[in-house]
């Protein structure tokens, strides 16, 4: 898989994770809405050189990013606050998955530029 094919993959995630929260109520909205922020930050942030450049690198950030997380959620005792935490959670998960078996970013094919 290839960078952009990666950053493809998290927008698209990002954008049907946008669909739910409009389609969404209450904390399903709320976690729905974590998911989106999560994927869209990261497709912006591995498509901007910033980060990313790694894929070892990028994975152990969102294993590290997914721990803070996952403690704050399971320390939030409120579900609505408590939602956009479970969303977020998921979204690294999706992207764990996702990045499971890549371990470099192989090269886009010179006319797939």
């Amino acid at each position: 898989m290839n960078r952009q094919m990666f950053i493809d993959r998290l927008r698209a995630w990002a954008m049907r994770a946008d669909n739910e929260v409009v389609e969404s109520v209450g904390t399903a909205k709320l976690a729905w809405q974590g998911q989106a922020n999560v994927l869209h930050a990261l497709a912006n942030v591995v498509a901007s050189g910033s980060g990313g450049n790694d894929p070892a690198a990028l994975r152990q950030q969102i294993i590290n990013e997914r721990a803070k997380v996952l403690d704050a959620w399971n320390a939030e005792r409120d579900p609505v606050r408590a939602a956009p935490y479970s969303g977020e959670v998921q979204a690294y998960e999706l992207v764990l998955d996702l990045l499971k078996d890549v371990d470099s970013w192989t090269p886009t094919p010179a006319g797939m530029r």
